[in-house]
């Protein structure tokens, strides 16, 4: 089955009657109506790209509101930190000051009485040192006594031999020699005994004396260790001054940490006051949004009401060609069924499979060929025809878009944004007018939209589509962009 010839907009026919007054007006009204309908589009997308940007801002101020409660929150876990720091600090300090002041005390009156047992113990060992000498000196007398007493004992013993070769003469002699014998023996027994007495005198202050020196020699390095005290008790109170010290600093940093609180809470309030106001923009806007959406397609189906009337209007034959075009794809599709091209399932093949790396992101179905194949040929001529016509193209009923113009169709690179203004085919477009387009039986339909660019650039268009019907069952539209 060949490809139906395509009848693209006949030239005005200046023999044609004069219409009436009539369907001039109607053909202003709808003139003036889709002037309207440019106009509110225009307004409705800058109101969604508005709502938009008020939800990426409420999203943030969200955002912000929620750092800001997470710094208060800390502020307020810092300023209670440190107002616990500070009472512990001020408690230590009563602490450092009762027990250095208890210590210093006891240290001061410790200290006094060691000083005057070091002095004490220093004088009872230079005394018994004198003492120890003393003995000594006795010791000596009493052995000169012991020496003398042997002596006067020899003495007495050579009286008696004396006084007994004497005989009677000397008799007086012998008695003398017997008294001092007998002196001589209690002397040196009473000397002996004192010699014991003595030496065991001698030894114990001798031990006393060197008891007393080990004790002297004590008591001077406690009196040392005492000054060495001293000494840490006086860290010890430079501590005390220390931790005086911190509590002030805790006081600097409690007090602005506490002002600093305070402050995130009012912007904390005055945020979520913030908030709820754009809330509130956000919800107006929306409802606009919708008010206007309505409008749009009020605006279309008054259009639309009068290009079906039968008034030729300036969409009469766009909306005549579209139908057209429609019919033709249409017949192909149904000629391509025929010769077993593809199967039906595969023309309705809604297995959308991704490319691999694409951005947007383009899909393949088991049809894709087929419109690669047919469709360029009827879609370049159109695209030419008209300078109205920005694009043209087949879409399946769910929005894909398999084969687009050629100048939208090339290969995608490494720039998204570029992609999606010159990389339009094999992309599925679901949005309103889109899915209208491709959902929509009847006859045509038109309306108007906001075409996304790429970079944040936006066209006002109309949309003028018509049902591709394969067999009596619905395949898709077929859409023309046109320039409002």
């Amino acid at each position: 089955m060949q490809a139906q010839a395509l009848r693209l907009p006949a030239p005005a026919n200046e023999d044609a009657p004069v219409d009436t007054a009539a369907a001039k007006a109607v053909r202003e009204i709808a003139e003036r109506f889709g002037k309207l309908g440019v106009e509110i589009t225009d307004i409705s997308g800058s109101i969604g790209d508005v709502t938009r940007q008020l939800e990426g801002q409420t999203d943030g101020l969200h955002s912000v509101v929620t750092s800001v409660e997470q710094v208060s929150r800390a502020n307020q876990a810092i300023q209670h930190s440190a107002e616990d720091a500070q009472r512990t600090a001020s408690v230590v300090r009563s602490g450092l000051e009762r027990v250095t002041g208890a210590v210093k005390l006891g240290l001061s009156a410790a200290q006094s009485d060691i000083e005057a047992l070091s002095q004490g113990a220093q004088s009872i060992s230079n005394a018994l040192t004198e003492a120890v000498g003393t003995a000594q000196k006795v010791r000596a007398a009493s052995d000169v006594i012991q020496s003398i007493t042997r002596e006067i004992q020899l003495l007495s013993i050579n009286a008696g031999v004396e006084a007994a070769r004497s005989g009677a003469a000397g008799r007086g002699f012998a008695v003398i020699a017997a008294a001092v014998k007998h002196l001589a023996e209690q002397t040196r027994e009473a000397t002996a005994v004192s010699a014991k007495q003595l030496e065991a005198l001698v030894d114990a202050v001798d031990n006393l004396a060197r008891s007393s020196g080990d004790n002297a020699a004590a008591a001077r390095r406690a009196s040392e260790e005492s000054q060495g005290i001293s000494q840490h008790i006086g860290e010890l109170d430079s501590f005390s001054r220390s931790v005086v010290g911190l509590i002030g600093d805790i006081d600097a940093i409690s007090g602005p940490t506490r002002d600093n609180a305070v402050a995130f809470a009012k912007v904390g309030d005055d945020l979520k006051a913030l908030v709820l106001g754009v809330d509130m923009s956000s919800e107006n806007l929306e409802r606009a949004s919708r008010r206007a959406e309505s409008l749009v397609s009020i605006s279309e189906a008054i259009l639309g009401s009068i290009a079906a009337s039968g008034v030729r209007t300036a969409q009469s034959e766009m909306i005549a060609t579209a139908m057209e075009t429609a019919s033709t794809i249409a017949a192909l599709f149904e000629d391509a069924l025929a010769r077993g091209e593809l199967t039906n399932a595969d023309l309705f093949d809604e297995a959308y499979r991704p490319i691999a790396g694409s951005d947007p992101v383009q899909y393949m179905t088991r049809f894709v060929a087929l419109t690669d194949r047919i469709l360029p040929a009827i879609q370049e001529k159109l695209l030419a025809s008209n300078r109205r016509v920005v694009f043209c193209a087949a879409v399946d009923r769910n929005g894909f878009l398999p084969t687009h113009n050629l100048k939208y169709s090339q290969a995608q690179g490494h720039d998204p944004v570029w992609n999606n203004a010159n990389c339009r085919n094999r992309r599925i477009f679901d949005d309103r007018t889109g899915l209208a387009a491709a959902r929509n039986k009847k006859p045509f339909l038109l309306q108007t939209y906001r075409r996304d660019m790429g970079g944040g650039q936006f066209l006002v268009m109309e949309d003028l589509s018509a049902p591709i019907m394969v067999k009596g069952r619905h395949w898709g539209g077929f859409r023309f962009g046109l320039s409002a």
